[in-house]
């Protein structure tokens, strides 16, 4: 191989690693979006309208599917670069409540907020009675099972390798 030969193979070697970090970030946040749809938000289940407390600190179970449903990723932008940044998050409005916790509810009109369950009807002016609501996180015990686990080492590995020189 020649020096010009070299330079051309090295050339194209870093351009094709450019793409490979937007690749690799894409295919994690999938990943972990997938996984937390489908696996943590699927470990307790009960039927829509029956009455379940989780454990503080339990991720919150699957009911009627709206807060799985509700999970997505962004793709990292279009750009080339040794690095690139995807994002997994959930777009229902209770997620970060169910998330991180600490704040109270109270009704958004009239004395009192309403519903039933197979328990009855429940009628309260702050939730919860006491003290801040606990934390029921879903996503970062997510993240936090994949490292440790190696899977997502894995995807990152699995979605890079295209570009690796």
């Amino acid at each position: 191989m020649t020096i010009d030969e070299y330079i051309a193979w090295l050339e194209q070697s870093i351009a094709r690693i450019d793409y490979g970090a937007a690749a690799a970030a894409n295919a994690m946040a999938e990943y972990l979006a997938d996984r937390i749809a489908n696996d943590m938000l699927r470990r307790t289940t009960h039927g829509s309208g029956v009455y379940h407390k989780a454990a503080p600190g339990a991720p919150p179970a699957y009911a009627s599917g709206n807060l799985a449903k509700s999970t997505f990723w962004m793709p990292a932008p279009a750009s080339r670069g040794l690095r690139a940044t995807a994002y997994v998050g959930n777009s229902a409005k209770y997620a970060n409540l169910l998330e991180f916790g600490g704040c109270v509810l109270t009704p958004t009109s009239g004395k009192v907020m309403h519903w039933t369950d197979s328990r009855g009807s429940w009628y309260h002016a702050r939730l919860p009675a006491s003290g801040q609501f606990p934390a029921h996180p879903f996503i970062q015990p997510t993240v936090q099972e994949a490292i440790d686990d190696g899977s997502l080492r894995q995807v990152f590995i699995d979605a890079f390798r295209p570009y690796d020189p």
